[in-house]
């Protein structure tokens, strides 16, 4: 028997497939979001599960444990989806859930604290002990999700259009020099159709040249993370308030929560707190689920 869990998110797909002893395969497919109103989303949520089946083939998975990305949390808006992963695994034990959660469920027990996420979007999560889901933000790119991968990518791109637009001369070596070289653009024309033409992942992908740029010590990188800290500060704030309660631990995900970079450390410093940085795959965790 073996049991999957999956870790879909924006950027990509992360799998693990257990048996009762332990890791039998790892890997990283494309993204998979759970918008399968989408056609190209359903097309690619479909390949990945079939890949994912190609790697467990001849054994068959028993029980899966996925967490996804924009999936719809209520019952009847996840049907589609688990019809999806049934003409793939046919009557596997199905358990799916947001990412966030999933997230969650990785690092904290029920009650225990605070899941700050910052990715390509942002949101802040508490699970209580009967179960039920507090948060605050998550609420997407076209109506927030500041401080997430996204919105750096976003603000950076405008660092560079203001200057564009006041005629101003771009200096070599610049903030606005090196992402319009990273995005390979020369002008507004380059900018729109880099914007318009990718998944919003693309705009995200920019954060983390940001955060290189913060590194080497460039003040409008380290600005616009500075601005960045301030919001998942105040999504930790907020969701406090919410909770009543303070000084809980918080555990920071995403692909923007490495160690030691400047957006975790001027976040460090809004909270006045050290606050605990992911170290664990959340995909394998998921398989440990499904096996429970």
């Amino acid at each position: 028997m073996l049991y999957l869990g999956i870790d879909a998110g924006a950027s990509s797909t992360k799998w693990a497939l257990l048996d009762s002893e332990g890791t039998v395969k790892e890997g990283t497919s494309l993204s998979m979001d759970g918008h399968i109103n989408r056609e190209e989303s359903k097309t690619r949520m479909i390949a990945v599960l079939k890949e994912i089946e190609a790697v467990a083939h001849p054994q068959k998975v028993t029980a899966i444990y996925a967490g996804i990305t924009g999936i719809s949390e209520t019952v009847e808006g996840a049907a589609a989806t688990v019809e999806i992963f049934r003409s793939v695994f046919g009557r596997a034990r199905l358990e799916l859930v947001t990412d966030i959660e999933l997230g969650y469920r990785t690092h904290l027990d029920f009650g225990e604290g605070i899941f700050l996420y910052a990715g390509t979007g942002s949101i802040a999560l508490h699970i209580n002990k009967n179960r039920e889901i507090i948060r605050a933000g998550g609420w997407g790119y076209l109506l927030g999700d500041e401080g997430g991968g996204y919105w750096i990518g976003r603000e950076a791109i405008r660092k560079v259009l203001f200057r564009i637009e006041s005629q101003s001369p771009i200096a070599p070596n610049s903030f606005e020099e090196r992402i319009l070289i990273f995005m390979d653009c020369l002008d507004w024309k380059d900018i729109k159709s880099f914007v318009y033409s990718h998944e919003r992942s693309k705009m995200a992908s920019i954060a983390q040249h940001v955060i290189e740029l913060a590194q080497e010590g460039d003040g409008t990188a380290l600005e616009i993370l500075q601005e960045a800290a301030g919001y998942l500060a105040d999504l930790v704030w907020r969701l406090e308030k919410n909770l009543g309660m303070e000084g809980k631990p918080v555990v920071f995900a995403g692909g923007l929560s490495t160690e030691n970079n400047p957006l975790l450390q001027a976040l460090n410093r809004k909270l006045g707190a050290q606050v605990r940085v992911s170290n664990i795959r959340s995909a394998t965790r998921a398989a440990e689920l499904a096996r429970q």
